[in-house]
């Protein structure tokens, strides 16, 4: 057989290099297309996150709660808030707010303003897991118990909102309770927000005399500023209807005539008081000397008791008209006034 010449040599080198070449690129492609890959391994990395998480200890959770990496910090503060506001942790938090003891109290008051205001745990599920009524009993039950120690003067104000007893500590569940109250109304109405603890609340307007327990509702609008976290939490219990109606039953809160006439009352009275302060001229040490008499901001308002009514019943009527034209005097229906 005739030796192999020098170009079918460099044809059969060529040849194995190819082959060669084509298998490595195969499994190149085969290796980019398992590394780029999408897995569903979310389930598996669940079940061994919950493990690790569950296998830490509290020790090691504070020493990661002060740590410098602020990813660290969150985890380990997410993993205490989780783990304080279910089982046995949560029930024996909320029977520590609801206890009479001082020490118990403040310091169970104290973890909870933490998990539910602070910052790092505004993504977590803390309010949601205390929205339920057993939380907002508790809750409830730690501000009824406040109220046997407003005994001892703490704000020496002329605010008729702001309590002059207020003791240490409310001002922290009244901040819980503002942030809970969104969650779910009806349940902090049903544990007894108004019934148990703002009906007995001593407000200054209800103290003193003659007594304006009916108007702590528009009082805190008004004085906003002297208990931002009082009126909030009123501002949020009047967004619901039966909070509306727990109120007005209870009389922190008057009627919607009754305000409105009053409104009426106070402009007329301002009316009242511009076209006096215009006209009455009175005369001093004889005919040398005259001057215009100022009254009071407040005109007190004239007549009596039957007077005031019947010029209330006098603005009570009804407009009717079908559209399509101004409407005049014989669209108005008042109703009779009878002499008496």
């Amino acid at each position: 057989m005739a030796p192999f010449s020098g170009d079918g040599v460099l044809w059969v080198c060529l040849g194995i290099s190819l082959f060669f070449a084509v298998r490595g690129i195969a499994t190149d492609l085969r290796q980019v297309v398992d590394l780029t890959e999408i897995k569903h391994v979310e389930r598996e990395d669940k079940i061994i996150s919950e493990g690790t998480e569950e296998a830490l200890k509290l020790d090691t959770l504070l020493k990661l709660s002060e740590s410098t990496s602020h990813d660290l910090r969150a985890a380990a503060l997410r993993i205490i808030s989780e783990r304080s506001t279910k089982g046995d942790t949560r029930d024996l938090l909320l029977e520590d707010i609801s206890s009479k003891n001082k020490v118990r109290r403040g310091k169970a008051l104290t973890a909870l303003h933490f998990l539910v205001s602070n910052r790092a745990l505004s993504r977590t599920s803390v309010c949601t897991r205390l929205r339920d009524l057993p939380a907002y009993t508790a809750i409830i039950n730690c501000l009824c118990n406040f109220l046997e120690e407003h005994n001892e003067v703490t704000y020496p104000t002329t605010s008729p909102v702001l309590a002059r007893t207020r003791p240490i500590g409310e001002k922290k569940a009244l901040q819980i309770l503002n942030i809970l109250l969104p969650e779910n109304i009806p349940a902090a109405i049903e544990a007894g927000i108004v019934t148990r603890w703002l009906t007995r609340y001593p407000f200054p307007c209800a103290l003193d005399e003659p007594s304006r327990r009916h108007e702590v509702v528009i009082l805190l609008k008004t004085w906003w500023g002297d208990d931002t976290v009082m009126s909030s939490i009123f501002s949020t219990l009047t967004t619901h209807p039966e909070g509306v109606k727990q109120l007005r039953n209870h009389g922190l809160m008057g009627s919607m005539l009754e305000e409105a006439n009053d409104q009426d009352d106070d402009d007329v009275d301002d009316d009242d008081e511009d076209e006096d302060e215009d006209e009455d001229v009175w005369m001093t040490n004889g005919e040398d000397t005259a001057g215009s008499y100022r009254g009071s901001s407040r005109r007190q308002r004239e007549g009596s008791v039957e007077e005031q009514a019947l010029r209330r019943r006098r603005r009570e009527a009804m407009v009717l008209s079908e559209g399509g034209r101004p409407f005049g005097r014989e669209d108005i229906i008042q109703r009779p006034i009878q002499d008496e």
